[in-house]
């Protein structure tokens, strides 16, 4: 065990986080996990030793629960008190079996239908499925059940959000950036010049529950640079794939420590009438790329047959990261950081990236669904290579 030093919201959250429901919702990186880790799960854990009821750790998937939530517990309580998920989705905690769970689907808890718990921690509350949520709810039905959580904010009508309002037993804290003493001042100003002028400025600095409204990328013409022959350091190529939507490709080349959009393919089923197979769409790729050495082709997930040809053609081939929201986050803070640049020569995504906007009308929180798919590459690109440092928290990843 080490010794920590707290913030004044840390030592309130100790204070008094005696509710049902006890959260801390607000900006990244301003120590709202670190205090759960260090104090706060070990101490429900130990207090509840030998009452009836389950243990239960939920996180949106279980390698977030490994990379948020036990790593860091580990490297201050030492392996000895803090082990690994076991095939069974347990983990031993202080002695204690811990059931540990992705909350992205309903199916992954309703294994634990019927159960009661007595502690659930629950890391990033505001990504789970609504489903999983109420399940939760329904089974914190002890006397000595208790809830913790942690989340970023999101849109003003999010179903957490109005949770925390709705009068049940919640106390929940909210964070802001610089409610963490012990951060850098220069990590603290480069964090807030990457997100100035965006919705994440709001709620990733000022732990604000923010609407995104307008353009998705609104400095994107920054990013668009006269075309240039480089002799690129690599290549890569980014794939969203169309029938009769578009098939969208990019070809990416770092040079200098930037990755240009050195060009890209576009073909349309819908707009020329003419939907191509997979076989027609490989050989159109073997054009595009020519003789370039291209070392990974990061692809929509879901095309799984041209996966499957593609790595019969021995290239090699990553499926695509395809969260929405934190892929947008990163491509915006990659475009401001200046480490990804676009060829004036592509211009169908220099055409998407101008109307690529946020869709009001939508309940929850996405972009519209239209002109969208060279923007669609460009995140995969960007958020599966997580091409900026930003992605990283001064001590993990957020």
């Amino acid at each position: 065990m080490k010794q920590i030093e707290l913030s004044e919201k840390q030592i309130d959250f100790i204070n008094n986080a005696v509710h049902r429901w006890n959260g801390k919702i607000g900006a990244t990186q301003c120590g709202k996990t670190f205090i759960d880790v260090s104090y706060v799960i070990p101490e429900r854990i130990i207090s509840r030793k030998g009452m009836p009821g389950l243990y239960l750790i939920l996180g949106v998937t279980k390698e977030t629960i490994e990379r948020n939530v036990l790593e860091p517990m580990r490297d201050f309580w030492g392996v000895s008190l803090v082990g690994e998920i076991n095939s069974r989705n347990i983990a031993k905690l202080f002695g204690e079996k811990v059931y540990c769970l992705g909350a992205e689907k309903i199916t992954q808890v309703s294994k634990l239908r019927g159960a009661k718990f007595k502690y659930v921690y629950c890391d990033e509350i505001v990504e789970f499925n609504q489903d999983v949520f109420e399940l939760l709810k329904s089974r914190l039905s002890l006397d000595y059940s208790v809830c913790d959580f942690t989340g970023n904010p999101s849109y003003p009508t999010h179903y957490i959000k109005n949770f925390i309002n709705s009068g049940a037993d919640v106390y929940c804290q909210n964070w802001t950036l610089y409610d963490n003493p012990f951060l850098p001042e220069n990590y603290i100003r480069n964090l807030e010049k990457e997100y100035f002028g965006t919705v994440f400025y709001d709620r990733y600095i000022l732990g604000q529950w923010k609407q995104a409204e307008g353009l998705v990328y609104p400095e994107w013409q920054s990013s668009v640079v006269k075309t240039i022959d480089r002799n690129y350091e690599e290549y890569q190529l980014s794939i969203d794939y169309g029938i009769q939507n578009p098939f969208a490709i990019g070809l990416y080349g770092l040079y200098g420590g930037v990755w240009y959009k050195v060009k890209e393919y576009h073909h349309s089923g819908k707009e020329t009438n003419q939907e191509k197979t997979d076989g027609e769409y490989f050989d159109e790729l073997k054009k595009f790329v020519g003789n370039l050495p291209i070392r990974k082709i990061i692809i929509d997930p879901s095309a799984k047959s041209f996966i499957v040809l593609l790595r019969r053609n021995r290239f090699t081939v990553v499926s695509a990261d395809n969260d929405v929201i934190d892929g947008i986050r990163v491509t915006l803070s990659a475009m401001k950081q200046g480490k990804i640049k676009i060829n004036d020569r592509c211009t169908e995504s220099i055409k998407e990236l101008g109307l690529y906007s946020w869709d009001k009308k939508s309940d929850a929180e996405k972009p519209i669904k239209q002109s969208d798919h060279h923007c669609d590459e460009m995140r995969y690109f960007c958020y599966t290579n997580k091409i900026t440092q930003i992605q990283r928290k001064y001590y993990g990843e957020i």
